[in-house]
């Protein structure tokens, strides 16, 4: 139950500035960024209002899609996200907040991962526009390294450790 808590209270705070639910958002086709496919796990921690939260992230970005995987502390699946040509798709376990909202997910990853020339970061400048980003050391370094992101107007901050896996 404390996990289920704790897991909710993040994605409030991850979504806390959206509003359109998914199937009505407009986000645009897949399109890989740079052109580099890649592979990485992330370990999320960090905290909404005084609660703590941790999960586990698995992203795959190919020529074709986007597929997000989202694990809590004990290993259970609680969210999916496709993104492809045909839009985004998302899933959820059933103890997962309808407040989820799979659009902010990805504009918060554009905002933090895609270079900051890319055509989507004007897509999602709304989001991006709460958010105060550190890098370890630089931007294009990010998928290796660790982020900090902090989101003063939903009072969350979040550390985000991302390793990319060889291919």
């Amino acid at each position: 139950m404390r996990v289920r808590y704790f897991l909710l209270l993040f994605l409030i705070g991850v979504t806390a500035c959206a509003a359109a639910p998914e199937h009505e958002a407009d986000f645009a086709p897949w399109q890989l960024p740079d052109g580099q496919p890649r592979e990485v796990v992330q370990i999320l921690s960090g905290r909404y209002g005084e609660t703590p939260f941790s999960l586990q992230v698995r992203m795959s970005l190919t020529e074709e899609k986007m597929q997000i995987a989202g694990l809590d502390q004990l290993g259970r699946r609680a969210f999916d996200i496709l993104w492809d040509e045909k839009g985004v798709r998302t899933g959820k376990a059933e103890w997962v907040s309808e407040d989820l909202n799979a659009i902010d997910i990805l504009k918060v990853i554009v905002a933090t991962y895609w270079p900051e020339n890319d055509p989507m970061q004007t897509r999602v400048a709304d989001r991006a526009a709460n958010l105060e980003t550190t890098y370890q050391s630089v931007r294009e370094n990010a998928w290796n390294e660790t982020v900090q992101i902090r989101d003063p107007s939903a009072d969350y901050e979040l550390t985000i450790v991302s390793y990319e896996l060889a291919q």
